[in-house]
């Protein structure tokens, strides 16, 4: 390099000098007034190489979950159709980000992919990212496998995406541009992850890409946020009115409930009292029934213990009588006629010959749900 030249003087200086302690001072702060410009130079070829100087911000990275690799991740359908959350996350954190709406909604979620993998190399990557955005530039789009018919059915698209070199990541672009007169007029709520830039650019790319839609407030998140990733996005999506939409409640004053085992339904009665209410405002449930005292019973360990509040102790249980055994907190369902105890508190009853579905000493998979 050029600076090291500049040093060659300091082998012909007068030792005398040189061995002065103010001299000796100055000659080792040289080395570390080097190294400091050393350091700077090869961070400044970062910044030029990422866009923000953060690795994760170029379409590789060290976020967790790979190209595509993670289990939970792809095309996934919910129950609450106002939304649809798109993504696409070369390494793992805006998938993340995508997965965490998609389950505080329950909504459709879809995976923007391209039409080629990219590279596990990541210079080789980095190539290509770039020369995909200079393509962009030109009015050449990159290829990808993903396309959607419709999203008349959507209140709000969720659009994620980490950003490449300032930029929105180039699948999501060309998606966008191949769906515009779909998505003019809709809502869409942009969400990003990067090392440390802003989404300014990217936000005007999607501005540019789809003129005619109605942008709602972006979440980005940062090397330094993603850990705060479980309040943020319940927040930003409190700010944008979106909520999971719940099912019709029951009727709270009904006591009938269904229990249903191997693919057949029973039901039953509960009581009108305390343990009974608190067992009925956790439906649905699902526990293992396991069976006690060689087929007499169906148990099974509420958590936490329901509450006894309101509740009259002591019964004599019949077949089909559902009780808590109060000592140890558990859920006791008679498949036969025992003595009466006043450890037994009687919470509700299974209609009919219902029982029958439930006797026998193996454990099985069951689940209560209010009619």
């Amino acid at each position: 390099m050029s600076i090291l030249p500049n040093l060659m003087p300091l082998y012909f200086c007068d030792m005398e000098r040189i061995n002065k302690p103010e001299n000796m001072k100055r000659l080792f702060l040289i080395p570390l007034m080097l190294l400091a410009t050393l350091v700077g130079a090869m961070a400044c070829s970062e910044d030029a190489l990422s866009g923000d100087g953060q690795e994760q911000t170029a379409p590789g990275g060290n976020e967790e979950g790979g190209n595509g690799d993670n289990e939970d991740a792809g095309n996934v359908e919910g129950n609450n159709d106002r939304y649809l959350v798109l993504y696409c996350s070369r390494t793992g954190n805006t998938e993340r980000m995508a997965q965490t709406i998609r389950s505080t909604l329950d909504c459709d979620m879809i995976v923007v992919e391209p039409e080629t993998p990219y590279e596990d190399d990541y210079n080789a990557m980095l190539d290509r990212a770039q020369a995909e955005l200079d393509a962009i530039a030109q009015g050449n789009y990159p290829a990808i496998a993903t396309s959607v018919e419709s999203f008349d059915e959507y209140d709000i698209v969720f659009i994620g995406y980490p950003i490449w070199y300032s930029h929105m990541a180039t699948p999501m672009q060309t998606f966008l541009n191949d769906h515009a007169g779909l998505l003019a007029g809709k809502r869409i709520a942009l969400f990003a992850s990067s090392g440390s830039s802003g989404t300014g650019t990217s936000e005007r790319d999607a501005a540019t890409l789809v003129p005619d839609a109605v942008f709602e407030e972006s979440l980005l998140l940062t090397s330094s946020t993603l850990g705060n990733m479980a309040t943020r996005i319940p927040q930003w999506l409190e700010s944008l009115g979106a909520s999971r939409e719940e099912a019709d409640a029951p009727d709270a004053a009904s006591l009938n409930i269904n229990i249903i085992a191997g693919g057949q339904t029973v039901t039953a009665t509960m009581e009108d009292n305390g343990a009974a209410r608190d067992f009925l405002s956790r439906l649905p449930l699902e526990v293992t029934l396991e069976d006690y005292n060689n087929g007499t019973e169906k148990i099974f360990y509420p958590d936490p213990e329901l509450s006894l509040e309101e509740t009259p102790r002591g019964c004599e249980p019949h077949a089909g009588d559902i009780t808590i055994y109060e000592p140890w907190g558990n859920v006791a369902i008679f498949c036969r006629d025992w003595p009466e105890s006043n450890s037994l508190i009687k919470i509700g009853h299974i209609d009919g010959d219902g029982i029958n579905l439930l006797q026998g000493t193996e454990s099985m998979n069951v689940r209560f749900e209010r009619q």
